[in-house]
């Protein structure tokens, strides 16, 4: 069974307090994440973007997972409320993922 890909939506000050979570990991749990989320910033923060501006990131739900747990080892006042928007985001695309699973079910009723 492969993770899911879910997209969170970062600005590059988001997206440094994550990498500077992880950065608290060992390397070897986190390298590919740090890389991959180094590529993904790389694309969407192009020069004449607005850094405050949120940006689209795809990762698997495991990866997101391993992002939250990083982030809850912080200090509450740096990450509560990059959690709380996290949080917002995931539940809301698992919410319509499993309406549209439900209702492609009950499709043929």
């Amino acid at each position: 069974m492969t993770d899911r890909i879910l997209t969170i939506h970062l600005n590059l000050e988001e997206g440094n307090l994550l990498l500077e979570a992880l950065a608290e990991c060992s390397f070897k749990s986190v390298f590919e994440l740090i890389g991959k989320l180094n590529q993904q910033a790389n694309q969407l923060f192009i020069p004449g973007t607005a850094q405050n501006e949120r940006q689209k990131f795809a990762l698997t739900e495991s990866e997101l997972s391993f992002s939250m747990t990083a982030l809850e080892k912080m200090p509450y006042h740096r990450v509560h409320k990059l959690l709380t928007a996290l949080n917002k985001q995931i539940q809301s695309q698992l919410s319509s993922q499993y309406s549209s699973i439900a209702s492609t079910e009950y499709a043929d009723l």
